[in-house]
């Protein structure tokens, strides 16, 4: 049911559906969507997993994204359309994004303070 793809560093992208049937095309945009996402990041997540599912209370589609980036570091994304699971889908990758933007920007962000300026000031 599920279809790993290789990830241009290491590790899987795995796209399912549960109590859905994914399709070939929703399948492929999604895998293609998140390899882009996993080499914009970290370099390549370790692995990343797409869930379609039944949207709230039955109607349209829910779509659940977990990327595991490095040891430890988990991200996760929910995204809902009434009819649409391309764009749950799309939802829900922005929600990952902003994770792993904010993760990025804050440990490039964390470095020494220099010990010359600070006996300046």
């Amino acid at each position: 049911m599920a279809a790993p793809a290789d990830v241009a560093n290491e590790g899987k992208i795995i796209v399912s559906g549960h109590q859905v049937e994914v399709g070939e095309a929703l399948r492929a945009h999604a895998t293609e969507q998140a390899s882009r996402l996993s080499a914009k990041y970290f370099d390549g997540a370790e692995d990343i997993t797409v869930t379609f599912s039944p949207g709230g209370k039955g109607a349209g589609f829910g779509c659940n994204i977990r990327v595991h980036a490095a040891r430890g570091l988990f991200f996760d994304g929910h995204g809902e359309h009434a009819g649409n699971a391309y764009t749950a889908f799309s939802t829900a990758l922005e929600r990952v994004a902003k994770q792993l933007r904010r993760q990025k920007r804050a440990m490039r962000e964390d470095k020494p303070v220099n010990a010359t300026k600070e006996g300046l000031l």
